[in-house]
């Protein structure tokens, strides 16, 4: 058939049979010949899931419920999931953690109110910001250069800025970042709740963390009063799929206005293949995801003691090589760092067929989860010994060389070229919106703040890099 851009490009992607590192959580479904016999029963039981997708896929009538007004099994699975996840309420999100950030911004704070935010947060709570016409205090936190990366809050400057700002409302801090790094959730929410503010917290990369004791407990768990989970970015859930929930230290009228916001920005459909499927994953992981995760975490530990191995032949060799892994808290979030990234990455997905989540200036992220196997990380520790005897032979190579649609590269080239001219034309000035990079949608230059010489340093050593693209807004 013709004219199907994005079906064609699709069946292309599948031909690759990539080793994935990246989300959603069910890596499309595809069998692997080393599962354990707990993976081969979860993908048994998904892949039936996945048989009756079209049908599942209904409307509101009979007993289905209202997603915007749930009081029949809807309400009755979000029950379970905020008795699971420790909240007292849980709501069905169908639009991303996106809705339920702007959603939990705008329903605790009214036009004009201050809010204090961690200055790299995602862009939607920056869009709620927006819409509630907030006055925004920063939290600024150290830049890990290593990894080109941000390192967690201080606590100390963390009160020191809502002492400064009592008649602030909220604050909204993410962890785990996009890195696998947590914050100290317990200690944040105690100096919050001290000033009387509400600690909110966008937790999108966490929904793993209630079903294993090998990760730290989740954030409602530890004081935060409202939350945000995306089961798509870690879990064997589809796209779009997340949950918010609020805790117990918030009164019925909060938890209601946060209803009333997510009927706001949500959309009506009820969309009951991703219930479905966040129902489904949860009952599954609450039953297999303590020796799944186990199973995880021993491959995951197992490659980097070759990796550790590997820089210590490293150490008595010539070579300028190494392969640094960022001590992070979530072990299934690997994120590393080598020499010359760019052509690190280039042999990773050219000659490997390793696809990782995300490569930036200095680390690549790998995003780990229950479908990875033995081999997986066989494969990912042999491309990086490969890369370190290779390593002296690599020539400086464009990551923008592999992409085969020239229309779509220039486009995409010429639209980054304009945002570093801009901020080359108006250094020293206000930046008139913020700019992002994506993924993972953090801003490099806030709106309003004052561009410098480091924003522009920083767009023109990515603006060759395919994998990451730049936008204003």
């Amino acid at each position: 058939m013709d004219n199907l851009p994005i079906i064609n490009e699709l069946k292309l992607f599948k031909k690759e049979n990539y080793t994935k590192f990246f989300m959603p959580g069910h890596l499309q479904l595809v069998c692997k010949q080393d599962y354990t016999s707990v993976q081969k029963e979860v993908f048994g039981l998904l892949k039936e899931f996945e048989k009756d997708i079209f049908s599942f896929d209904v409307t509101e009538v009979n007993n289905f419920d209202n997603l915007a007004n749930p009081n029949g099994i809807i309400q009755k699975s979000q029950e379970i999931l905020s008795k699971d996840f420790g909240a007292k309420r849980a709501y069905f999100l169908v639009n991303g953690s996106t809705v339920g950030i702007l959603s939990m911004v705008c329903a605790v704070t009214k036009n004009k109110d201050k809010i204090i935010i961690q200055k790299n947060s995602h862009k939607s709570v920056y869009n709620a910001c927006k819409i509630n016409d907030l006055s925004v205090v920063y939290i600024d936190t150290e830049k890990n250069n290593e990894f080109d990366i941000f390192e967690k809050m201080d606590l100390i400057k963390f009160e020191n800025i809502l002492n400064q700002n009592k008649d602030a409302k909220a604050v909204v801090i993410t962890s785990p970042d996009y890195y696998g790094q947590n914050q100290n959730i317990e200690k944040l929410a105690k100096i919050t709740h001290k000033y009387n503010m509400l600690l909110l917290v966008d937790s999108a990369h966490s929904p793993h963390y209630i079903y294993s004791e090998d990760f730290q407990k989740n954030a409602i768990y530890n004081g935060a009063d409202i939350m945000v989970v995306s089961f798509h970015k870690t879990l064997p859930t589809l796209n779009q799929t997340a949950l918010m929930f609020a805790n117990n230290s918030l009164n019925d009228y909060v938890c209601d206005k946060l209803q009333e916001k997510l009927n706001i920005f949500q959309t009506t459909s009820p969309s009951y293949i991703l219930l479905a499927n966040i129902e489904l994953t949860n009952n599954i992981l609450k039953k297999y995801g303590k020796e799944l995760y186990k199973n995880l975490k021993n491959n995951i530990e197992n490659f980097k003691m070759h990796i550790k191995t590997l820089n210590k032949m490293l150490e008595k060799s010539d070579k300028n090589f190494y392969v640094k892994i960022l001590n992070n808290d979530d072990f299934s979030r690997i994120v590393i760092s080598t020499p010359n990234i760019k052509n690190t990455y280039k042999i990773l997905k050219e000659e490997y067929k390793i696809l990782p989540e995300m490569v930036n200036e200095k680390s690549i992220v790998f995003i780990c989860n229950i479908f990875h196997t033995k081999h997986d990380f066989d494969l990912l520790y042999e491309a990086f010994k490969h890369i370190s005897k290779k390593y002296l032979n690599i020539k400086g190579i464009s990551l923008y060389t592999d992409r085969k649609d020239v229309f779509f590269k220039e486009n995409v080239y010429e639209k980054k070229l304009s945002i570093l001219n801009y901020l080359k034309e108006n250094i020293g000035e206000n930046c008139k919106k913020s700019i992002y990079s994506y993924p993972p949608g953090v801003p490099i230059v806030s709106e309003h703040e004052i561009i410098n010489s480091e924003h522009i340093r920083y767009v023109s050593n990515i603006i060759n890099n395919v994998e990451i693209d730049l936008f204003m807004g």
